[in-house]
């Protein structure tokens, strides 16, 4: 073990998590290989009471619905004790724990009080961050402070709060009132390291977008609008989705849908597919931290977000490429054609996106400033 730091995790959702081999998902699986985590405790909230809580936030209004349902705090009350009882089938021994997320809390497990056992988490987003995407009006005053007094809670019962980026850092400070010291930048690693130089070709003029899920909150209608009329001036302009079937069949569009990490197969298409870009788009309306732009940026690949959450510091912040403002696919048009007749442009964002994750975007820099932060406390 590289220092005393050894820590159990905490997730709900492990599955999901491995399956999408989500950033929570690499942290955990570094952390256990560097010796310094023992165990992962998994919960889920049995299926039937998830439908329950999902029903009773019912409404005409789907945004209205989905806010309510995303912000319900009986159903982060109910979580905790099933957190809890996860906690308490741990057979292994640790002395720190680290929880995903903020929607349950543990701070009252009578393992956790006896033991006095510090709790760590590590987010990408935040209740401020996620309000800041939902239009005004949508769902009441009370719900909102609901929600947000519930997470305080939950941050007042933690050691330390491990952000993914310096713009949620200043969140959890500004918003919430944290001290400084509290909240550490711990980052995020790509999935993707490449030592070296990148060799890549930016003239096969190909456009990547990748969604899984919330096709029009992803920025898709816009993306497809600005493609068609980018491929009026350019006609060999192609798009590549990946993520789902979103059901879309024209000229110049391919869609590749889900693609499994964990598969081989799958991985190998997934990869060749950000070789073959010459530019990533993910024009979302909200973005609690877009992993997938440090994927395409560890393949040189330029980058095209817009300037909401995080994403005008991964991509602005880095030299990898530019943010619009969402909904504008105007703009996004005229970016497109600017940057795929331009090779020499797309190289140069490409270059400084790909040394910026060979810099900064590492997991074992990532996982040294978490147990760093840790270390006094145990």
């Amino acid at each position: 073990m590289s220092s005393k730091v050894n820590l159990l995790g905490l997730i709900q959702g492990w599955k999901f998590q491995e399956k999408k081999g989500s950033a929570f998902y690499n942290l955990f699986c570094q952390l256990r290989q560097s010796g310094n985590m023992c165990d992962v405790a998994d919960f889920e909230m049995p299926k039937v009471l998830r439908k329950a809580f999902f029903l009773r936030n019912l409404s005409t209004s789907k945004e209205r619905w989905n806010v309510k349902d995303q912000l319900d705090v009986g159903r982060y009350r109910l979580a905790g004790l099933y957190a809890r009882d996860a906690v308490g089938e741990i057979q292994a021994s640790y002395n720190s724990v680290i929880q995903i997320g903020s929607s349950f809390c543990i701070g009252k497990s009578p393992i956790i009080k006896k033991n006095e056992i510090p709790l760590f988490s590590y987010h990408d987003n935040n209740f401020s961050s996620y309000v800041r995407s939902v239009r005004p009006g949508v769902v009441g005053h009370n719900h909102l402070r609901r929600a947000f007094r519930f997470e305080q809670g939950v941050y007042e019962s933690l050691t330390r709060v491990f952000t993914m980026s310096k713009t949620l850092r200043k969140s959890f400070i500004e918003d919430f009132g944290l001290p400084e010291e509290k909240v550490v930048y711990a980052g995020f690693g790509s999935p993707f390291f490449r030592n070296g130089a990148i060799d890549k070709d930016y003239s096969q003029r190909n456009i990547v977008f990748v969604a899984t899920h919330s096709f029009e909150a992803k920025g898709g209608r816009e993306l497809l609008d600005a493609f068609r009329r980018a491929r009026k001036v350019v006609p060999g302009l192609t798009l590549t989705m990946i993520g789902k079937d979103w059901g879309v069949d024209e000229p110049g569009i391919k869609c590749l849908g889900f693609l499994d990490k964990r598969n081989e197969a799958d991985l190998s298409i997934y990869k060749r597919s950000f070789e073959e870009a010459s530019l990533f788009i993910l024009p979302s309306h909200n973005e609690a931290f877009g992993e997938v732009f440090i994927e395409a940026m560890s393949y040189g690949v330029p980058c095209i977000g817009t300037k909401t959450g995080v994403m005008p510091e991964i991509i602005e912040g880095n030299k990898a490429g530019f943010v619009v403002n969402p909904g504008d696919s105007r703009e996004l048009t005229r970016l497109i054609i600017e940057l795929i007749e331009s090779e020499d442009e797309l190289r140069k964002l490409g270059q400084a996106g790909f040394q910026a994750v060979n810099n900064e975007y590492q997991w074992s820099t990532v996982t040294s400033r978490i147990i760093n932060a840790i270390e006094p406390f145990v």
